[in-house]
């Protein structure tokens, strides 16, 4: 990802000329993913939407920034599914899912509400899913798994609210983000001292502050992330670095 974000550092102090080169380069990954989001394959000469999505791919090129935590393609997806939503809410109901008898007795109009919203739950829990995959493979590097991520969870709720508003805390703490990234794992004892948290209590809950810790500052779990707490968390505040070793 180093490549595009420096290619992109120099197009956004005006080297138009590689904006160009860099957009053909992508011209396919851009009409993958708008026909993905469409349920339908597109074409460059007849589709809207493609115009749409290479608007919204431009406006990541101008926008994107490294230190967010995000890849400059998982930040150009997101603007192209958020701007094809827009549009389809806009004009018509997405391809593939209007009409049947989910909109038997309902007006025209309630009808294509009703489907464009179903089109984006529909993505919203195939990219969770895909999140899912990338969760994994991250507990992996840290000597953690689902299965014992769930032996290890808290059964309270007043627990759980205790630890998620911990991990935004520690998550939030750059030198300690380091360290759990350089290391890979939690250093208890320096949270003790600088928290005044037992240790008992950290080593308990180890595993699930660590792991929430992760989806908190890495750039690809974004849906994950407004899962556990919601669109207001703010988990980066534009700065954090998500872990990518």
């Amino acid at each position: 990802m180093e490549r595009f974000s420096a290619t992109i550092s120099l197009i956004q102090k005006g080297h138009e000329r590689l904006r160009e080169e860099l957009i053909a380069s992508q011209k396919e990954f851009i009409r993958s993913f708008a026909s993905f989001v469409c349920r339908k394959k597109l074409d460059w000469h007849n589709d809207d939407e493609l115009s749409i999505a290479l608007i919204a791919f431009n406006r990541a090129i101008d926008t994107y920034n490294p230190e967010a935590g995000s890849s400059f393609l998982t930040y150009a997806r997101l603007l192209i599914r958020n701007s094809l939503v827009d549009y389809f809410r806009k004009t018509h109901s997405p391809p593939g899912t209007g009409g049947g008898a989910l909109g038997e007795g309902l007006s025209p109009r309630v009808e294509e509400k009703v489907s464009v919203e179903q089109h984006a739950l529909y993505l919203d829990n195939l990219e969770r899913a895909s999140e899912i995959v990338v969760f994994q493979e991250l507990l992996a590097r840290y000597g953690l798994s689902l299965d014992a991520l769930v032996k290890s969870s808290p059964r309270h709720r007043d627990t759980r609210a205790k630890l998620k508003e911990l991990a935004l805390l520690l998550a939030r703490d750059e030198n300690l983000r380091e360290r759990i990234y350089r290391e890979k794992r939690l250093p208890l004892l320096e949270i003790e001292a600088a928290y005044g948290i037992r240790r008992k209590v950290l080593g308990k809950w180890r595993k699930y502050l660590l792991s929430l810790i992760l989806i908190a500052t890495h750039g690809e779990l974004e849906l994950l992330c407004e899962y556990i707490w919601g669109r207001s968390c703010q988990k980066r505040d534009g700065q954090n670095k998500g872990p990518r070793a």
